[in-house]
């Protein structure tokens, strides 16, 4: 009877697993497919998180500042235990975040230091506003972390600040003689800094790219000839002043090939800042002596290559499950007056052109909405989703179609429908964001906004839904459908939309830095936005051709970019941001 009963309830998993293969219409390559590329993402997740095996790390540690601020952060260590630990702080610039300084934590801690990144208030997951002035008061919190432990000697401190960071470090460093160096990546070095010396040694280590789109090397220079005593016109790049056994070690590194904020996760900049660091403390023994940087990066290739391929092979099924599409059922916007090549003419034309106004109309939401930067990056898409629109306009009339039918295209369908794209959507969105904070947020970048930014996330994901709609509308609805399916044509497509979104972006940055005289923006933003809109625009293809509509791939690439967004932006009013272009 037992036998017949476990014979019963096998076949009726069989016959189960075939009528949902079935229904899906998967074939078993792409079952292993789908299977492989899982594989893929979870051995890269295992090595990254793993990498090097001789450290440790701590995640979301918190402090109150003197002023009832929650500052977040991280601690790297090594494994093995010990007193007299040697401990880094590390601070990061404006529009960053303890994450995106991981590079150089993770190289600290297998160096043998104890080293602490943390979120500036308003920044990443802490709490507050963004308040220059404060800022020292967050650096003064960790210290109290750093006081409480009695295997740390706190007498012997370094502090690693990349471009805002280095502002309230030097001055804390500067005050204190507990901490023995500095490094400064892509900050300012300022005059009257104190000079080392055997008993009381501060060395300081400067890093600065050729591109620095806000330092230059000749600003460095006066800040380091009045430390050495020297002319700036005699300071070289690359030489060591004083020495690490006086305590006075002073130097400028100069890399030739990278900008602002490449120099976050740059392998030359985290290198040189590693070896001052163990150079100023040479009683510190390496757990590791290997470089991290390349090889975690290796990793976060493959990790993030089987991550996106398995989101990308699971589209299909799932969305045969959820929505027993035809192709009927897709959502269409024929244009028939038109070629693609006019299409593409006019879409270029018309959103760098009519961007201006769309900007314009959306700058007084931008002045009460607070999270700036994800207001200012709102606001540039506004522009480009404005052009489009007035397209659509022009395009719909040639086909008697009204503006307002066009836009409620994606909502024609029954509320079933309509309902099974959201969730869709949504599920989507839960599986890309896991790849994507696994990878590129715990590793690179950070995609955890802090609690008193989360409720403006759902009026800035709105915003984005609603422009990544009438964007899909036309690249999808009207373009996508004219060049029809197949590989090759999905490519063309997706690269076609990125290309879209990036030629806007960038020239719209441009111009602004033409006018601010300042390449700050410019390029701060293009690094990331490239990447961003690459994944944004084969996501929103690939889930059209699927899912036969473009609201399941608005509510993912909506959710990522919010999330990203709101993170990276600092807690700040709009109006004051505004502000800050004309000072």
């Amino acid at each position: 009877m037992v036998k017949s009963n476990n014979l019963n309830t096998n076949l009726s998993k069989i016959f189960i697993y075939e009528t949902i293969m079935k229904r899906i219409e998967i074939s078993k390559k792409h079952l292993v497919l789908i299977s492989l590329f899982l594989l893929i993402f979870i051995i890269g997740t295992v090595l990254i998180l793993i990498t090097p095996t001789g450290i440790k790390i701590t995640y979301g540690r918190t402090v109150k500042t003197s002023d009832g601020e929650t500052i977040s952060f991280n601690v790297i260590e090594p494994k093995k235990g010990g007193t007299n630990k040697k401990a880094v702080i590390i601070g990061h610039g404006v529009m960053s975040n303890k994450e995106m300084m991981k590079g150089y934590a993770i190289e600290l801690g297998a160096a043998g230091f104890v080293a602490i990144p943390f979120d500036f208030r308003g920044h990443g997951q802490s709490s507050g506003e963004l308040n220059r002035d404060r800022l020292i008061y967050d650096i003064q919190a960790i210290l109290s972390y750093v006081n409480s432990r009695t295997d740390i000697n706190s007498s012997a401190l370094g502090y690693l600040g990349f471009s805002m960071g280095g502002f309230p470090g030097i001055e804390i460093v500067n005050q204190s003689t507990n901490f023995k160096c500095f490094v400064g990546a892509g900050t300012r070095l300022p005059i009257n800094v104190r000079i080392g010396n055997f008993s009381d040694p501060l060395n300081i280590l400067m890093i600065v790219g050729r591109y620095d789109e806000v330092i230059t090397v000749e600003e460095l220079k006066e800040g380091l000839a009045d430390r050495v005593g020297l002319s700036s016109n005699d300071i070289d790049v690359n030489k060591l002043y004083g020495s690490f056994q006086d305590g006075n070690a002073s130097m400028i590194y100069l890399d030739d090939t990278t900008n602002h904020v490449l120099g976050i996760w740059d392998p030359d900049f985290i290198r040189e800042a590693r070896n001052f660091v163990m150079n100023t403390f040479p009683d510190v023994k390496a757990i590791d002596e290997n470089f991290f940087v390349n090889i975690r990066f290796l990793i976060f290739s493959l990790q993030i290559i089987g991550g996106i391929g398995f989101f990308f092979l699971i589209i299909p099924p799932i969305s045969k499950f959820m929505l027993k599409s035809k192709r009927n059922d897709k959502m269409t916007i024929e244009i028939e007056s038109e070629s693609v090549n006019r299409i593409i003419i006019k879409t270029i034309s018309y959103s760098i052109v009519l961007g201006i106004p769309g900007v314009m109309i959306f700058i007084p939401i931008l002045i009460i909405l607070p999270l700036a930067i994800a207001g200012f990056v709102s606001t540039l898409l506004f522009g480009q989703m404005f052009g489009v629109l007035i397209l659509l306009l022009r395009l719909g009339k040639k086909e008697n179609l009204t503006l307002l039918n066009i836009i409620k295209r994606p909502f024609y369908n029954s509320k079933e429908k309509l309902v099974k794209q959201i969730v869709l959507g949504i599920i989507f969105a839960v599986i890309y964001y896991i790849i994507l904070y696994l990878s590129i947020g715990l590793n690179y970048l950070g995609m955890v906004p802090t609690l008193m930014k989360w409720f403006w996330v759902p009026i800035y994901f709105g915003i984005f839904f609603f422009i990544l709609v009438i964007l899909g509308l036309l690249f999808h609805g009207v373009i996508q459908n004219k060049v029809g399916p197949g590989l090759r044509n999905f490519i063309k497509v997706s690269l076609m939309t990125f290309g879209f979104l990036f030629l806007y972006m960038f020239s719209y940055l441009f111009i602004l830095a033409i006018i601010m005289n300042s390449y700050f923006y410019f390029g701060s933003f293009l690094p990331i936005a490239i990447p961003i809109f690459l994944l944004t625009a084969f996501n929103s293809t690939i889930i059209y051709q699927k899912t036969g509509n473009v609201i399941a791939g608005a509510i993912v690439n909506s959710l990522f970019i919010t999330l990203v967004i709101c993170t990276l932006s600092p807690y700040q009013n709009g109006l004051s941001f505004i502000l800050g272009f004309f000072q």
